[in-house]
């Protein structure tokens, strides 16, 4: 009875220090947004028509979008945000139809109508009325957890350019980048979170359309900086100029937007930006070749083909999903270092049990497993199989004492699920002790160990495989602890097993090189604190000594945290993405065996795992030898 109401004790204290299952948030995107023009543009006009006074371009049009036409590209393919938005099971469908989240329009200049196009279109929404009515319709909040892409400016820099005295052409630009700016920073205050915007063409055009376009972006840019907004600056400029300088190797022939270069033929009277009218079969604008879709980067003189746009989309999605890749660098190393702790644990009972002539136990142990760090709709996953031993030395002492330490080599590459890896090789050495006492028992251990990573996250860009490298170093320090009470009945001795075990980790930023698509990374910091609860039991065979364990596990620090990235191909500010996120409970399992080696040495043999943790899966073996002497 007594032994019964200690069990009870024990385990109620141990109770104490666990939590049951709660969610973990999940980074995923809702629903995908995009305001601005016809360079995101995914078909408003085919349900609301351009309002033209001539009587030509209106019949041409109509005619144009009854064979297909109607977006800013070699129809019918789609625009960047159309494949930007399904990487991630979304769709962008135009604002004006069902259910569609595509407010952008051709022809939107930031906040004007634009009048200076063909025959005075007023049809195409100024992008700042755009985020204003998204906001409307939705009582003033912004979809949290959405994704935002606002691609606009260019047809302000075209009028400037055009239309304007060239002395109130800057004035003009950098107030239609202000607007922008305050209109973005609404959107941002209203709940959004995941922003997208990318640069102008500053490579390309005239010294004073250069000019412009370098102004408008600095403007926006910087101006949303200053206002605290956290978005993702694409360098639409980096990635046409990749192109433009090594087409072959994208699958073009053509890259230029002028002459033979465009893919659409140009209507007779239009002058610029005809691809809206063009399609196979359009009796307006037709394809200079069956392929042209894929051969030629420009469909008209300002508008990207099919394959033009997969190329953008590809690029920010590159920016959107390559935090979260980074972030698994620490969450590695959380379950790699438990795996450490686990084995350190492991060996204390074996070396208290040992009858040591001199109080002495040398042990060695391996561990081999898998290990898949799961992520949201979209996102890279992080499949690997971390390896690893460690090497112990302990002295018993005072009868009921027990004190070592140990040192650990390990490693592990972990692919992402796309493509490339990243390999992970640590050291660490551990300094630990055990108490035991009739039938209480309690160990510890405190762990120092440093991480060398070297990262290889190529990007798929179209046709091509964008080299992306980088190395870079990390700590871990650990402290943990174990109690239990230890029931016997016959041969079988059982009972409540708990703990707590706290890790920091610090990976170091480092600078990726190889492409158009490397980006800089800062530094992250993990901290863990885990407190488990479980039972476990083993049987006395004689020589043999098989035993099982079982419990739960519940992270009570933060999950939550961001990866800030920053790209290396311009200025831009910096920004931030949330870290994969790993479930909050979960439970693990151990099935293994002791057995004699040699005299005074044994040997064990355990399988591993764990289950019901959200995005995490791992399961290994464990093997070990204990000398006594």
């Amino acid at each position: 009875m007594q032994s019964r109401r200690g069990a009870a004790a024990a385990l109620c204290a141990i109770a104490s220090i666990a939590a049951w299952p709660g969610v973990a948030r999940a980074q995923t995107f809702s629903r995908f947004f995009g305001f601005g023009d016809s360079t995101i543009d995914s078909g408003w006009y085919r349900s609301t028509p351009p309002l033209n006074t001539s009587p030509t371009f209106n019949t041409d049009f109509a005619a144009a979008l009854g064979a297909g036409g109607g977006k800013a590209t070699t129809n019918p393919g789609g625009v960047s945000a159309e494949y930007l938005a399904g990487k991630f099971g979304l769709t962008a469908t135009p604002a004006n139809t069902a259910g569609g989240t595509d407010y952008a329009t051709g022809g939107a200049r930031n906040n004007q109508l634009n009048t200076a196009l063909t025959g005075g279109n007023t049809a195409a929404v100024p992008t700042v009325t755009q985020i204003g009515n998204y906001l409307a319709g939705n009582n003033g909040a912004a979809d949290a957890g959405a994704l935002y892409v606002i691609s606009t400016g260019g047809n302000d820099i075209t009028y400037a350019a055009n239309q304007l005295a060239a002395a109130d052409r800057s004035a003009y630009v950098t107030t239609a980048a202000t607007d922008l700016v305050a209109a973005i920073a609404r959107l941002q205050a209203a709940g959004a979170r995941y922003i997208v915007i990318p640069n102008q063409p500053e490579s390309f055009g005239t010294a004073e359309l250069k000019s412009l376009r370098a102004l408008y972006d600095s403007t926006v840019w910087s101006g949303l900086a200053a206002r605290g907004v956290n978005f993702v600056p694409a360098d639409f400029n980096a990635v046409i100029a990749a192109v433009i300088a090594n087409p072959a190797s994208f699958g073009f022939q053509f890259v230029s937007n002028t002459g033979a270069g465009p893919a659409c033929t140009q209507p007779a009277g239009i002058t610029s930006g005809w691809a809206t009218m063009c399609s196979p079969t359009s009796p307006v604008s037709t394809l200079v070749s069956p392929d042209a879709a894929s051969t030629h980067l420009f469909a008209d003189d300002l508008h990207l083909t099919t394959a033009g746009q997969q190329i953008v989309a590809d690029y920010e999605y590159s920016l959107l999903v390559a935090p979260s890749q980074i972030s698994f660098l620490p969450e590695a190393q959380v379950k790699t270092r438990a795996a450490i702790l686990d084995t350190i644990f492991s060996q204390i009972p074996i070396s208290q049990r040992s009858n040591a002539p001199r109080g002495f136990n040398a042990w060695v142990s391996g561990d081999f497993s898998f290990l898949k760090i799961a992520n949201a709709n979209g996102f890279p996953d992080d499949p690997g199989t971390p390896a690893g031993a460690t090497a112990g030395l302990s002295f018993k002492f005072g009868g009921d004492w027990i004190a070592g330490a140990a040192i650990s080599a390990g490693s592990t590459t972990q692919s992402f699920s796309t493509m490339g890896s990243y390999r992970q090789d640590d050291v660490a050495g551990s300094l630990y002790a055990g108490y035991r006492h009739n039938r209480l028992w309690v160990n510890a251990a405190a762990t120092f160990g440093m991480s060398r990573y070297k990262v290889d996250r190529p990007v798929q860009i179209g046709v091509t495989t964008q080299p992306n490298t980088g190395t870079t170093n990390g700590t871990n320090v650990s402290l943990a602890f174990e109690t239990g009470y230890d029931l016997v009945s016959g041969k079988i001795e059982h009972g409540p097993v708990g703990g707590m075990r706290f890790q920091h980790i610090r990976v170091d930023g480092f600078i990726e090189t190889g492409s158009f698509t490397s980006l800089s990374f800062g530094g992250q910091t993990r901290n863990s604190a885990v407190s488990q609860i479980g039972y476990q039991a083993s049987y006395d065979a004689g020589k043999v000594r098989p035993f099982a364990r079982a419990a739960w596990n519940h992270e009570w620090a933060s999950t939550d945290r961001d990866v800030e990235a920053s790209l290396t191909t311009t200025a831009a500010p910096s920004y931030t993405m949330p870290a994969v996120v790993l479930g909050k409970d979960w439970g693990t399992a151990t099935l293994g065996v002791i057995a004699p080696a040699a005299t005074n040495c044994m040997i064990m043999v355990a399988l591993t795992g764990q289950f019901a943790q959200q995005s995490a899966t791992a399961y290994g073996l464990q093997v070990g030898l204990n000398a006594a002497f």
